[in-house]
């Protein structure tokens, strides 16, 4: 009897465990399905997607990256800057946090902090930047 209980006992704690790792790990058709809406040009909706995945896991840098591409798009630059600080600092060679994030900067006006941001970002190959501003002469 004794070792019944302590098999189920110990079924229940690891199930338990199972269970609050799949709670905490965003499941990939919640990433799919923000991505889905950001393309359709959802903000709001994708917003809402990206926002569950970070609050599951507060370290998702491609959530944390997007709700700092949709906030800047709405032009939130507050709430973008909070985003892409973090996305940053999760990563501190993505070159996209950065882009955006001097970005934000460029649009306050604030151009000696838009420069700094893009240290380290070859801007003459930069996908986002070619992408957003194609007849840019950086040479």
């Amino acid at each position: 009897m004794k070792s019944a209980t302590t098999s189920i006992t110990f079924a229940v704690a690891v199930a338990c465990c199972f269970a609050v790792h799949a709670i905490s790990q965003p499941k990939e058709p919640e990433m799919e399905s923000a991505d889905r809406l950001f393309q359709a040009g959802k903000f709001d909706a994708a917003g809402k997607h990206y926002s569950k995945i970070v609050a599951q896991n507060p370290k998702d840098h491609s959530a944390i990256l997007q709700l700092g591409r949709i906030a800047l798009l709405s032009n939130r630059l507050d709430e973008a800057q909070k985003w892409l600080e973090k996305a940053k600092t999760l990563q501190p060679d993505d070159t996209d946090a950065k882009v955006m994030l001097a970005e934000v900067f460029y649009r306050r006006d604030d151009f000696q902090k838009a420069a700094a941001s893009l240290n380290g970002v070859d801007v003459s190959n930069n996908k986002l930047i070619i992408s957003q501003y194609p007849t840019l002469n950086v040479a």
